[in-house]
């Protein structure tokens, strides 16, 4: 197996190589394993906090791209159409006093809501991809200290 990026192409036209349909070559997993006999001290319930924050706040954040926008005609209605309509979470509440408003988006309807919020008044809507979204709650270290407390 050979294994090359390319920009374009020559190598693999050169070679007698073709891309892989979906590019991926291996898929990969961790597993993360706790044992309640070992030292589970403050010091190692942070640390094991610290990673699974880490893991849920990335995973958190490759389910929403973070759209922006600002218009006065945003309402609770208007938020619960978007809601039900797109999936779409308001992490910070509703619009600012200034009618800013930042919401969470599946990647998948990132347009159907842009058309849907400029329909309503939006001039202009942006798009960002996030790298952590943080809870308050962290599932995956819940989960851990409901183990360590059977």
């Amino acid at each position: 197996m050979i294994v090359d990026i390319t920009t374009t192409g020559a190598t693999l036209a050169a070679n007698g190589l073709k891309v892989l349909d979906d590019g991926v070559i291996l898929r990969s997993q961790a597993n993360l394993v706790a044992s309640k006999d070992a030292d589970w001290s403050g010091d190692a319930r942070e640390t094991a906090r610290v990673i699974l924050d880490h893991i849920a706040a990335r995973a958190r954040a490759s389910k929403y791209r973070e759209v922006r926008t600002r218009f006065t005609g945003c309402n609770e209605a208007l938020l619960a159409e978007a809601h039900n309509r797109f999936g779409v979470v308001a992490p910070f509440g509703g619009p600012t006093s200034s009618g800013m408003l930042t919401l969470h988006c599946p990647p998948a309807q990132l347009y159907a809501l842009g058309s849907f919020l400029r329909e309503h008044g939006a001039d202009t809507v942006s798009v960002a991809s996030l790298d952590y979204v943080l809870d308050r709650e962290n599932p995956l270290f819940a989960r851990l200290e409901a183990f360590l407390r059977q």
